[in-house]
């Protein structure tokens, strides 16, 4: 599996639940329960590992590469490689702190490799344990080679509350799988939202908060996180469609060429997103070096 340009919003999804049970069908599904804190793992290393800086000739687009026996990252900073290996939101901006100016401007290569025993060994694993495995063995090898030293603080930080409009919910809720005749959605997940395309989310059975997780990765959001405050418990089937800001020039947004996104959730699901401030846990880096050539 291989995903392109955290620049975009399907490669924010994929970096954030790339050891999901989701996969690449036409477009990125992201399963329900992507995000969530990982559980404690044996802990083994990988078996060989380089980080080098990223060529500046020609440098390739950033991306993770997941193998069955190999974990590649091309083009990450530190920061993104943080979020990535203590499964954080991959769009927000503010939940990884400090550090030199480098650790989010400066992009290195990181390929890394299990040995025959291991591999097979995580292969036999469950596909969230999996996941779990390969991020507990990230978080180590950037903690070593880095010198990595971090922390944790809940700070207050801006954020978006998704709430139930005035209007109320327009989300209709989830068909019965077993009477679902769509052979677009059979081999799917039971439970996923699909990012279709730029602008298009279809959502199948899928909760709430999978659906603020999705949200929050979305440039019109600025980098905040998105919270749940609708109290919306079920499952959910739905589309939502609009028109990105960043496809927009001045004219066409005068002439509303196509709902914004704030707009469409609430004509289209019935939902609003509130600025508002809120606790968030944040990993704040203390001391940090360059890694040493290898």
């Amino acid at each position: 599996m291989k995903y392109l340009s955290p620049a975009s919003r399907a490669a924010y999804a994929a970096l954030l639940s790339f050891f999901s049970a989701s996969g690449l069908c036409s477009g990125l599904l992201v399963a329900v329960g992507a995000g969530k804190a990982p559980a404690e793992q044996p802990r083994h290393a990988f078996d060989v590992a380089t980080i080098k800086p990223t060529s500046r000739t020609n440098p390739p687009p950033p991306s993770v590469d997941i193998s069955p026996d190999r974990f590649q990252a091309t083009g990450m900073t530190l920061k993104e490689l943080i979020k990535v290996a203590w499964n954080l939101n991959y769009a927000a901006n503010d939940q990884v702190a400090g550090g030199p100016p480098w650790v989010s401007s400066t992009r290195f290569d990181l390929d890394a490799k299990e040995d025959a025993a291991l591999s097979a060994e995580i292969a036999s694993l469950s596909r969230q344990q999996q996941g779990d495995q390969v991020r507990q063995m990230l978080r180590d090898l950037i903690t070593q080679r880095f010198h990595l030293q971090l922390h944790h603080e809940t700070r207050q930080l801006a954020v978006y509350d998704l709430v139930v409009a005035k209007s109320g919910p327009k989300l209709l809720p989830a068909a019965d799988p077993a009477t679902v005749k769509d052979t677009d959605k059979l081999g799917k997940p039971t439970r996923w939202i699909r990012i279709a395309g730029v602008g298009d989310l279809e959502g199948y059975s899928a909760d709430i908060s999978t659906l603020v997780t999705v949200l929050s990765m979305q440039p019109e959001v600025g980098g905040r996180l998105v919270l749940d405050k609708t109290g919306l418990t079920g499952n959910y089937d739905f589309t939502l469609k609009w028109t990105p800001d960043i496809f927009l020039s001045a004219n066409e947004r005068a002439a509303n060429a196509g709902p914004s996104l704030f707009t469409a959730l609430q004509e289209e699901l019935g939902l609003h997103l509130e600025s508002a401030k809120a606790p968030v846990d944040q990993i704040v880096i203390d001391s940090v070096t360059p890694p040493a050539a290898n």
